[in-house]
C-alpha cells in the first residue's frame, strides 16, 4: 500500500534502516521538497526517542530541525525534515576528497558533537552515512559554510546520566564504526563517539578500515570479536596509511586516556584538527601545544608498498601488508589473519543482531 501523509505527496524512497524508511516528499502547499522519516511498523520506540532528543538539540548549528511531526496510517510515527543532498559515503563515492578537507570535515562534526554532549546527549551511531552536506560540494571552502556539515539519524542516541548503568554491557551502534567499548561491554560515554568519528575520517581517506574486507560473510560472534581483536591493534600500533596524517596519533592517544564519563576537551581538540589541517595544506609543520605535550610526539613510522609490519603484542593478527589497489592510486592496509568479514552498517545494530 502506497504510504500517504495529509500534508505531503510522496515522490519516491531515499533511504532506509533497521527500523525506519525515508521517502522525498513534496509539501502540498508550497511545493517545496523535504525528507519524510517513518518507523516501519508501529511502535518500536526508536523514532519516537530520536523526535525527543531533536526537540532537546533544536537550535544546534548542524542538527536538523523538525518541520512537523504526525501519525500516519496503520498507527506509525513520523516525522519531517529539510531535504539534505548527500551523506559522506555518497560523497566520496562520487569524487576524490583532500586530505584537508576531510580533516575540516572531522572540525565541524567536532563542533557539533560539542554542542550535542553539552546537552548530556551521546550520538553512539556516528557513521558516513549519517553525517550530510546540505548543499553541493564544490570547493573546500563550502564545509566552513553555515550548516553545511549536519548530523543526523539520533534513533540510537542516549541521554547520558552520571553513576548510570544503562550504557553498558551492551553493544549499540555500526559495527564497523562502533567504538572498542561498545564491543567489549564498557560503560559507553562521549569518547565513543570521538572515537566512532576517528573511524569515519580513515575511512573517508582510503574508503575502507582496516578490518573491512570487500567480501561478505554471514555474521557470528567469532567474526564480532576478530573487528574487535582489529580496532585494539588500530590503537596500539597506530600505523598510518598517509604522511599528510602523521598528527592523527594525537587525536588517537587522547581519546584512549579519556575516561567514559570524562567530558573532553574540545578546545585542544579544535587545536589538534587545525594543525592537522596545516599538516595536509604543508608538507612539514611543527607540530606545538601547550596542553597534552607528551601526546604530541608521532612515533609511528611509516611503510612503503608492499612492506610488512610486524605487529608485536597481538594475540589475533601477525603482519600487515599495504599495496596498490587495482588502480594503482590508493593504498590498502590487509590484514593477514584468519578472516575479518566486512559488515554493512545497515544490517546490525546490536549483539542481539549477530547470528550464533
Amino acid at each position: 500500500m502506497q504510504i500517504q501523509f495529509p500534508d505531503y505527496t510522496v515522490l519516491s524512497k531515499i533511504g532506509c534502516g533497521s527500523q525506519h524508511q525515508v521517502y522525498l516528499a513534496k509539501e502540498k502547499s508550497s511545493s517545496k521538497s523535504f525528507a519524510i522519516k517513518i518507523e516501519k511498523n508501529p511502535q518500536l520506540g526508536q523514532l519516537e526517542n530520536e523526535i525527543k532528543v531533536l526537540q532537546k538539540l533544536k537550535g544546534i548549528e548542524g542538527i536538523p530541525k523538525i518541520k512537523q511531526i504526525g501519525v500516519a496510517q496503520e498507527n506509525k510515527c513520523y516525522f519531517v525534515l529539510p531535504l539534505l543532498h548527500s551523506n559522506l559515503l555518497e560523497l566520496v563515492k562520487g569524487r576524490k576528497v583532500s586530505q584537508s578537507a576531510i580533516m575540516r570535515i572531522g572540525l565541524r562534526v567536532i563542533e557539533i558533537l560539542e554542542q550535542v554532549h553539552k546537552k548530556n546527549i551521546l550520538h553512539l551511531d556516528i557513521k558516513p552515512e549519517n553525517i550530510m552536506i546540505s548543499q553541493a560540494f564544490e570547493k573546500e571552502s563550502d564545509i566552513e559554510k553555515d550548516g553545511f556539515i549536519q548530523l543526523i539519524d539520533f534513533g540510537l542516541s542516549q541521554l547520558y546520566e552520571e553513576n548510570s548503568e544503562g550504557l553498558q554491557d551492551v553493544f549499540i551502534g555500526s559495527l564497523n564504526f562502533a567504538s572498542r567499548s561498545s564491543h567489549d561491554g564498557s560503560p559507553l560515554g562521549y569518547k565513543d563517539d570521538l572515537e566512532s568519528l576517528l573511524y569515519v575520517l580513515f575511512y573517508l581517506k582510503d574508503l575502507t578500515l582496516p578490518w573491512s574486507h570487500q567480501q561478505y560473510y554471514t555474521f557470528s560472534v567469532q567474526d564480532f570479536e576478530l573487528i574487535k581483536q582489529s580496532k585494539l591493534t588500530f590503537f596500539k600500533t597506530l600505523i598510518l596509511q598517509c604522511k599528510s596524517f602523521n598528527h592523527f596519533s594525537v587525536f588517537m592517544s587522547y581519546i584512549n586516556q579519556l575516561h567514559y564519563n570524562q567530558i573532553p576537551d574540545y578546545s585542544y581538540i579544535r587545536e589538534v584538527f587545525k594543525h592537522m589541517i596545516q599538516a595536509s595544506n604543508n608538507s612539514i609543520i611543527q607540530f606545538k601545544l601547550d596542553q597534552q605535550q607528551s601526546l604530541c610526539t608521532p612515533t609511528q613510522s611509516y611503510l612503503e608498498d608492499s612492506e610488512i609490519q610486524k605487529i608485536t603484542n597481538c594475540d589475533n593478527f601477525e603482519e600487515i601488508l599495504l599495496e596498490h589497489n587495482n588502480n594503482g592510486s590508493e593504498k590498502t592496509i590487509i590484514l593477514v589473519s584468519n578472516l575479518v568479514g566486512k559488515y554493512n552498517t545497515k544490517q546490525i545494530k546490536s549483539i542481539k543482531d549477530i547470528k550464533y
